[in-house]
């Protein structure tokens, strides 16, 4: 038996949180490994205190790899410092900028991340934004924690793209519906009678992407304001969720983000069994749901 991989996800009620445990369950099954999975409900600290107390109990459970969804960066690279000292391969399933460090320093072990090009995220974001709203005009994006690279990345590519054209408005969540949605109705509260208002709502995941909607409708009925039928995107894009929240009129547009654990645990096997190394990043490709010309203002 090749050993036991730890999946460590940042959630377990999220949409591409689970997309991540249902394809590592079938890729650990095909590779041989065993998989245990642990959700850390959003909680950067809980995270890293379940990657640490599976490393403790490494040998009695002969864990070989960890595959962690982040939460947030603090603390994760000395967790997976602590993992590669033990001989423990290690790979993010996100973006996160010590990686690099971490893979030099360890070379013989696969540490590494599978990840969209997060920037180019943005960009398709940006795109969506110029074909749906024209020119120039007004955009309020709801990230994902700024301290992650992931959320700095895909805000960069948005910027990128709408240049000076656009007003940008920021608020920050933390990946959910609920935050996204009292991040917006905060912002709503605020609004005056006459308001200049957004011409889209960008979200950085399709979870978030419904709380916006949730927000606006609600502010729509208090205000009076036309804001239920606004332009709004995100991100994931899977076919149960995302795609589906498209055909169904709620978003105007997603961008299809494939899960990245299947990847992760394929590498780890080669690894084991080859001794074949992964690069420091294994790309995975990102596209716009609908098709950019199939957009229309």
């Amino acid at each position: 038996m090749p050993g036991t991989i730890g999946l460590f996800l940042r959630s377990s009620d999220n949409d591409y949180q689970q997309r991540l445990k249902e394809l590592g369950v079938r890729e650990a099954k095909r590779q041989g490994f065993e998989i245990v999975i642990e959700s850390a409900m959003n909680d950067p600290a809980k995270q890293v205190e379940q990657i640490r107390a599976a490393i403790k109990n490494a040998a009695r459970s002969k864990l070989v790899g960890i595959l962690v969804s982040t939460v947030r960066d603090e603390g994760l690279p000395e967790a997976m410092i602590e993992a590669a000292e033990q001989g423990i391969d290690c790979a993010l399933l996100n973006e996160g900028s010590f990686i690099d460090e971490i893979h030099a320093r360890y070379p013989s072990r696969a540490i590494f991340a599978v990840t969209s090009d997060q920037t180019e995220i943005g960009r398709i974001h940006g795109r969506q934004v110029r074909t749906l709203v024209g020119d120039k005009g007004r955009v309020l994006t709801v990230t994902g924690p700024l301290s992650t690279v992931m959320a700095q990345k895909r805000l960069a590519g948005l910027k990128e793209i709408l240049g000076a054209d656009f007003t940008v408005i920021e608020l920050n969540a933390d990946w959910t519906s609920e935050r996204a949605r009292m991040a917006v109705e905060r912002w709503s509260e605020k609004l005056a009678a006459g308001a200049e208002l957004p011409d889209m709502f960008v979200a950085h995941n399709d979870e978030m992407a419904l709380g916006i909607r949730q927000a606006l409708r609600d502010a729509s009925s208090k205000k009076d304001l036309p804001l239920a039928t606004a332009n709004i995107t995100g991100c994931d894009g899977s076919q149960t969720f995302g795609q589906r929240l498209v055909k169904e009129g709620r978003l105007k547009a997603t961008v299809i983000m494939p899960p990245s654990s299947g990847a992760a645990l394929e590498w780890i096997a080669r690894a084991r069994t080859h001794g074949e190394l992964p690069p420091v990043r294994v790309g995975q490709p990102v596209t716009s749901y609908p098709a950019l010309s199939s957009l229309k203002k």
